[in-house]
């Protein structure tokens, strides 16, 4: 706040103000349009003016100080501001200092004055060299921030990534650079290697082994032969030439089905196949050019058996013979008395190849079979399976030693 109102300004005049030495030297400053221009340096005079100076001017009590009048700069013969070659004052001085206010009762300080000496021709201020840092702040302006110095981070990141293209580039060029020199080399290289000079060139040595190489493994191309089928060698007497008997047929003296064992009691063989048998079976088998019919009896618990096997020359008649199942005769013997001799009994009949067998079977105490006796029907059943496992094994045994002979 101020005492009294303040003179106005005039922009074109400028105004000047004391400043206090800060140190023995330095010298003083003078604002004219805004621009701060240093004056040279003076010593500071403490203590009374010296003699002969004018008095210093009275300041009224509650008036502000004046500023001595000032040649207009913008007048008839002003000169231009700052002079050449003049220099450019410190920015950071350019702020004006204003006149400190005081009490208005307490004395004031005489008004400063610029100095006289080192000024130019009439009064004028010495000139400095003009700087392009623009026009200065005026009084009452808020000082100019000074520019920064810090980097443009944008352009350095743009300038970083151009770079860094620039090196991959480079770098795929040069690879494919590298990969067409290995090629034209690789190239020169075998073009020179498939050269001739239209001489005979020894071709490489070879070194015989010391031991000779076992021969290599021979494969025929002609496919193997499929197994022979034992069925084929006992429906044919041509090739069914083994001996049939008893013994070949029922051989030992025990039959053993599923796990049950009969005792044989005995056994017969007749070239009269009608004397084996009886009813409508004992003139089928001779019509059909029977040759022979092999009968065996055997026994377990209270039941008895007889199976019979009768032999034709093919597959055909023993078909037939097949169907007229009535009867095959019991064989006796061995301690088994008649059994099923005109009473019922149970009776199967098969064929396989040139072969018919028959069983019947029954108590062997010779009384009539039931359909609660069990026993008596499982036995023909077992028989008759087993005359079967023994007339196939004959076609097996015929079909092994026919591929023995490599026939």
């Amino acid at each position: 706040m101020t005492d009294g109102p303040t003179p106005p300004h005039d922009p074109r005049q400028g105004f000047t103000a004391p400043t206090p030495p800060e140190s023995e030297g330095e010298g003083r400053r003078e604002v004219l349009e805004g621009r701060v221009i240093p004056s040279r340096p003076l010593p500071y005079q403490a203590g009374p003016p010296a003699a002969g100076a004018p008095p210093a001017p009275r300041i009224p009590d509650g008036a502000a100080p004046q500023a001595p009048a000032q040649p207009d700069p913008y007048g008839p013969g002003a000169q231009a501001w700052p002079p050449a070659g003049a220099q450019q004052p410190d920015p950071a001085r350019q702020q004006p200092q204003q006149p400190a206010q005081g009490d208005p009762g307490a004395p004031q300080a005489p008004a400063w004055a610029p100095p006289t000496s080192g000024l130019g021709a009439g009064g004028a201020p010495p000139s400095f060299p003009q700087q392009s840092q623009g026009p200065a702040a005026g009084p009452g302006a808020f000082p100019q921030t000074p520019q920064s110095n810090a980097p443009d981070w944008g352009a350095l990141a743009a300038q970083r990534e151009a770079a860094a293209k620039r090196r991959k580039l480079f770098m795929v060029g040069g690879g494919a650079l590298a990969a067409v020199a290995v090629a034209g080399i690789v190239a020169a290289a075998v073009v020179a290697s498939n050269k001739s000079d239209g001489k005979p060139k020894a071709g490489p040595t070879t070194t015989a082994p010391s031991q000779p190489l076992p021969p290599e493994p021979s494969f025929s191309s002609v496919a193997p032969p499929p197994p022979k089928n034992p069925l084929d060698y006992i429906s044919t007497a041509k090739k069914d030439t083994a001996p049939v008997s008893a013994e070949t047929l029922f051989p030992g003296k025990l039959m053993t089905i599923a796990g049950r064992t009969y005792t044989r009691t005995a056994g017969t063989q007749t070239t009269t196949c009608a004397a084996a048998a009886t009813d409508g079976l004992a003139t089928a088998l001779p019509q059909n050019h029977c040759r022979q019919v092999i009968r065996a009896t055997y026994v377990l618990g209270g039941s008895a058996v007889t199976v019979g096997v009768a032999v034709f020359d093919d597959k055909a008649p023993a078909l037939k013979a097949k169907a007229t199942p009535r009867f095959l005769l019991p064989l006796n013997g061995g301690g088994v008395s008649a059994f099923c001799h005109n009473v019922s009994c149970w009776t199967t009949s098969n064929a396989v190849g040139r072969y018919a067998y028959f069983t019947i079977s029954g108590p062997k105490n010779g009384t009539t079979a039931t359909s609660a006796d069990t026993a008596s029907k499982q036995a023909g059943t077992d028989a008759s399976n087993f005359a079967f496992e023994r007339i196939v094994q004959r076609g097996k045994d015929a079909a092994a030693r026919d591929t023995a002979a490599g026939n």
